[in-house]
């Protein structure tokens, strides 16, 4: 027997979208007049989305933003994290757009602060479809 049909079905979306994120973000940037930023990425589903969208709000606006390029991350087979402290010394801007998972974020963010890039004069802005969790962010983040 075929489950009923549902009449009317709503979906309801309780977390702000990956371009709602980026909008807000760029919206940041341009207040404080931070036009040169990075993208990095891992290979999280929908990073090829977020580096596209990045390029819509840079290539439509009259903002003279300057973006230094897009970073993708293999986090797999690099478990002392070596390669991604090189990596991550690599980008050149210290405005970091981050797309990733939250399990990605902590070990992102422990070689970023291993290699020195985590503090002062360092601005990473997160984004991802699952970086909510627990109430307690891991130590890294």
């Amino acid at each position: 027997v075929p489950p009923p049909q549902e009449k009317g079905s709503t979906f309801l979306q309780l977390g702000s979208s990956t371009e709602q994120q980026l909008q807000v973000i760029f919206e940041v940037l341009e207040e404080y007049d931070w036009t040169a930023f990075a993208v990095v990425t891992t290979l999280s589903p929908g990073y090829e989305a977020f580096v596209d969208y990045v390029e819509v709000l840079t290539d439509s606006s009259f903002i003279g933003w300057e973006h230094r390029g897009v970073l993708t991350l293999n986090l797999t087979d690099d478990p002392e994290g070596t390669r991604l402290r090189r990596q991550l010394r690599e980008v050149s801007a210290p405005i970091r757009l981050l797309y990733c998972s939250r399990d990605e974020a902590e070990a992102v963010f422990r070689a970023a602060r291993e290699a020195g890039l985590a503090g002062p004069g360092y601005i990473w802005f997160v984004v991802g479809t699952n970086l909510a969790g627990s109430e307690e962010l891991p130590e890294h983040l």
